[in-house]
């Protein structure tokens, strides 16, 4: 199990605690921006107290790049299939159910079959598929069908939405973790004398 440490001034100086004390904004400051790597691997490293959390300009190209990539895909599918004059938005609907799909067949691959990297969750993660997928295209689908005088169609949206997001994040958990099996089984089989 990857634990964080961080110091605890009301410890006294040198103490070490690992559970993580939420800073005066509220923030987890002790946490790492990308957890997929295991800190235990480097001595600790003291940093000076801020106010700010640490950005890492590597992290923050890929997660641009990723935005840049997710929000041009999510554009060129408007494109290709447009909703109906007032019609229910199928496009924002495929687009963020794929997206809850696709985040957590994501999460499970970094966690458990990629090497680990500082760059894929953040590009693929928070830059493509939160670009890809968007909560304020809902709410203004849902605000369209509304006042075009579609209740009953936008209450079925909202609530397919949220539920088939629930669904497609749970099969892509069975699927990611289905990868993950395979693969542990397939080093097993090789590793296993004949």
């Amino acid at each position: 199990m990857r634990q964080i440490f961080h110091r605890r001034a009301a410890e006294g100086v040198g103490a070490v605690s690992d559970e993580p004390v939420p800073d005066a904004a509220g923030g987890l400051r002790a946490l790492p921006i990308d957890p997929d790597i295991d800190e235990a691997e480097s001595p600790p490293r003291r940093r000076p107290a801020s106010r700010w959390p640490r950005l890492a300009p590597g992290v923050l190209v890929a997660v641009f790049l990723g935005g840049v990539l997710g929000g041009g895909a999510r554009y060129g599918i408007g494109l290709a299939a447009p909703p109906g004059v007032d019609g229910f938005p199928w496009d924002i609907f495929a687009i963020n159910l794929s997206g809850a799909f696709a985040l957590s067949v994501l999460l499970v691959l970094v966690l458990e079959v990629f090497p680990p990297t500082r760059y894929v969750r953040p590009a693929l993660g928070t830059g493509f598929i939160g670009a890809f997928t968007t909560f304020s295209s809902l709410a203004t689908a849902t605000d369209h069908l509304l006042a075009h005088g579609h209740p009953v169609l936008a209450i079925a949206y909202t609530l397919g939405s949220l539920f088939g997001g629930l669904v497609a994040a749970s099969l892509g958990l069975a699927s990611g973790r289905a990868v993950s099996a395979n693969r542990r089984r397939a080093r097993t089989a090789e590793g296993a004398p004949s």
